[in-house]
Parts: structure tokens; C-alpha cells; sequence
């Protein structure tokens, strides 16, 4: 298959992708929604220790027991959309690479200007959140990847030195 059909596939794959995250919030179908945000929340739980403090906190901050019951009962107004936003975000920042900061930041921005309503925000959220966590993940597996190499060698022992 050439490379321009697979990018033809991929982009009406995408399409349809976001179209139905539309379809969920204006047929109000919350599950579907819920299943989005808990998704985010276990991708970024997966990178800590299960049982760290820091895993606790990612958890208390991605309740998703209590985003499900304001989802439900239509409590969810652009202003808890605006908080959702920022603490995801500033998840994303503390636990990714320096050098990825301003990218992150233009994500967050995005989200942020791409609309008021759930129907223009949710999407813009899923994909920009996510693409930042495939980014993360690429990192560390690029890290492992070259964990012999002298640079990374010399970043190991200089955070090992600094936790002394």
C-alpha cells in the first residue's frame, strides 16, 4: 500500500475517530465520554509506581467516580472543562522531558482556545492530551532504548548523585 493511501486512512480513521467522540457528547452518551477521560488518567498512572505517593495524587486529581457524577447530572460547565484541562496538562508537564515543555504548553493552549462547549472541547482534549502521552512514551522507550549510551549514562548518575 503506497504511503499516501496510508495517510489517507489514517486521517478519515482519525475523522471518524473524533466524529464519534461528537456523536457521544451530543446523544449524551457518558460512558463513552468517562471511558475517554479514565483512559488518559490510567495511561499517565502506568508511567508511576503503583503504590507511590505520586500515583495516589494522580489518582485523587483524576477522580473519575466524581467527573462521571458531574458528567451525568449536566454539572459539568466550561469552567470545570477549563480545570479539567489544566490539571491534565500540568500532569503532562511535571512528569514529561524539560525540552518538551513549550509543546506542551501549545497543546494545553488549543484545548484551551478550540471552542466553550463540551462538543468543541472534548475532542480537541482527547486528541492533544494524547499526543502529548504518545510523546512521553516515545521518550522513555528512547531512553531505555540508549540507556547504554555515555550521555544517558552521565544523566543517570547525575540524578542518582543529586537524590544523595
Amino acid at each position: 500500500m503506497s504511503e499516501k493511501i496510508q495517510e489517507q486512512l489514517q486521517e478519515q480513521f482519525h475523522r471518524a475517530f473524533y466524529d464519534v467522540i461528537k456523536e457521544s457528547i451530543v446523544n449524551k452518551n457518558h460512558e463513552h465520554i468517562i471511558r475517554l477521560y479514565t483512559e488518559i488518567r490510567d495511561r499517565l498512572a502506568n508511567m508511576l509506581k503503583p503504590n507511590g505517593p505520586t500515583h495516589k495524587r494522580l489518582m485523587d486529581d483524576f477522580d473519575v467516580p466524581f467527573f462521571e457524577q458531574r458528567l451525568c447530572h449536566d454539572a459539568f460547565d466550561g469552567n470545570s472543562m477549563a480545570s479539567l484541562v489544566q490539571t491534565t496538562f500540568a500532569w503532562i508537564h511535571n512528569m514529561q522531558m524539560p525540552l518538551r515543555d513549550s509543546a506542551t504548553e501549545a497543546a494545553k493552549a488549543r484545548v484551551l482556545s478550540s471552542g466553550t462547549t463540551m462538543l468543541e472541547v472534548v475532542p480537541a482534549y482527547i486528541k492533544e492530551a494524547h499526543g502529548c502521552i504518545d510523546i512521553m512514551v516515545n521518550d522513555m522507550k528512547e531512553f531505555h532504548d540508549n540507556r547504554e549510551h555515555p550521555v544517558v549514562q552521565e544523566m543517570l548518575r547525575r540524578a542518582v548523585a543529586s537524590k544523595k
